[in-house]
């Protein structure tokens, strides 16, 4: 009966040190607060939004411009600007719905892993905040 008791605490203990492993693995990769996406990913035609840091769990796409995030509104942790390169490849991201309050531009082919590292520029509501959960719309434009 002891050596069953051993074996079922050492399972359960070594199935909690492989569940807790992923997060561990998570925190020490991430990379400088400077860096964008390192990984060439092909062009979708679409504005991609996660929920989780490093393009986890995606929380929804668009192929064009969009009033509102609906679910995704304000719950974006990470984005990646896969459209396909030429005119209008290039989104502005908006602190609220219907392209209002502060914004900030993502250019063609643009992975942000982790919106806690950028902030919306100057001008309207949620100006100088950052992109990280306070996305709500954006619209499909030519950046400079």
């Amino acid at each position: 009966m002891k050596s069953l008791r051993t074996v079922l605490v050492t399972a359960a203990v070594a199935a909690l040190a492989v569940t807790a492993m992923p997060f561990t693995a998570h925190a020490a990769d991430s990379p400088p607060a400077q860096e964008t996406a390192t990984v060439a990913n092909a062009p979708t035609g679409r504005l991609h939004a996660y929920y989780d840091f490093w393009y986890q769990y995606e929380c929804g796409s668009w192929s064009g411009s969009a009033a509102s995030w609906g679910e995704c509104k304000n719950a974006a942790s990470s984005l990646w600007n896969l459209r396909y390169p030429g005119s209008f490849d290039d989104v502005w991201v908006y602190y609220n719905s219907n392209y209002g309050g502060a914004g900030r531009g993502v250019y063609n082919g643009a992975g942000l892993p982790d919106l806690r590292q950028w902030s919306f520029g100057p001008g309207g509501a949620g100006a100088g905040e950052a992109l990280y959960h306070n996305i709500a719309s954006h619209k499909v434009v030519n950046l400079p």
